[in-house]
């Protein structure tokens, strides 16, 4: 996996079948502390990214056509997550990163 920040969207009006009604995201790769690391990837978004953010980033392409259940597609690439922060060796202890279960609200 990679990290990279979406800069912008790329737009196909003709392309393969797997693409239609996906987003495909232009994004800029990038070191662990968040600074360019020369290069970029177009990407199939999952997660509804958008511009500026920093995205984890899937770039295998039979594993990215298991995670859309497309055995067939003509996909190497995905936008599999949005990124809240990067901690480079052990976080401290008192630092607790949050998961989407912790930010959930509780049903009632």
């Amino acid at each position: 996996m990679k990290l990279g920040r979406v800069v912008g969207t790329v737009i196909s009006t003709i392309n393969a079948p797997a693409f239609d009604d996906r987003t495909l995201l232009l994004c800029d790769l990038l070191d662990p502390a968040g600074r360019p690391a020369g290069g970029y990837l177009i990407a199939v978004d999952t997660v509804g990214a958008g511009a500026g953010e920093t995205v984890l980033i899937l770039d295998e392409g039979n594993s990215a056509r298991q995670v859309l259940s497309a055995p067939g597609a003509p996909i190497r690439t995905l936008v599999v997550g949005i990124v809240d922060a990067v901690v480079e060796g052990p976080p401290p202890a008192e630092t607790e990163v949050p998961t989407a279960t912790a930010r959930r609200k509780p049903r009632r």
